[in-house]
């Protein structure tokens, strides 16, 4: 079928490389002479051309990289209680998070390692909103022991 052949591009002409780049860049002797890739001759088969690595992306700070996975902190009367008196604080965290991602984002975010991590899966539940019927999503929460004298204060924005 005429629709999938490939068109050949003669237009471009060859691109033209420095001789010191050509010698460095020669493949060995004892490498086979033979093109492995079809329409390349024997001489163009044998030099290489430099890949460049691409570099990680450098997103400012790893506060971009943790920041997603601490949704938001849970502050509620029961909450308030446990970091009182067990040094313990409760985050919403993403479903796909994990004790020790969890661990490193509070180290990045609020400089703060902690002792101990629990995690508790909370299944969301049916709701009716008139006729139609539906389901709340399913939430995941973080409980984040810190030590004695380490305290993270939440202010409320706005």
């Amino acid at each position: 079928m005429f629709l999938f052949k490939k068109k050949k591009d003669s237009l471009t002409p060859p691109v033209k490389t420095d001789q010191k780049k050509e010698k460095s860049l020669t493949i060995k002797k004892g490498a086979p002479s033979v093109s492995s890739v079809p329409g390349i001759s024997k001489q163009e088969s044998k030099k290489v051309t430099p890949i460049s690595k691409s570099k990680a992306v450098h997103l400012g700070s790893n506060k971009d990289l943790f920041g997603n996975l601490l949704l938001r902190p849970i502050i509620t009367e029961k909450a308030t209680i446990l970091a009182g008196e067990n040094n313990c604080y409760v985050f919403e965290i993403a479903s796909r998070a994990n004790k020790i991602s969890i661990k490193k984002a509070i180290a990045e975010v609020y400089n703060f390692t902690p002792i101990k991590i629990n995690i508790v899966k909370i299944k969301g539940k049916s709701v009716r909103y008139g006729r139609s019927r539906g389901r709340t999503k399913n939430k995941k929460r973080a409980l984040v022991f810190l030590k004695k004298g380490d305290h993270i204060e939440f202010v409320k924005r706005g």
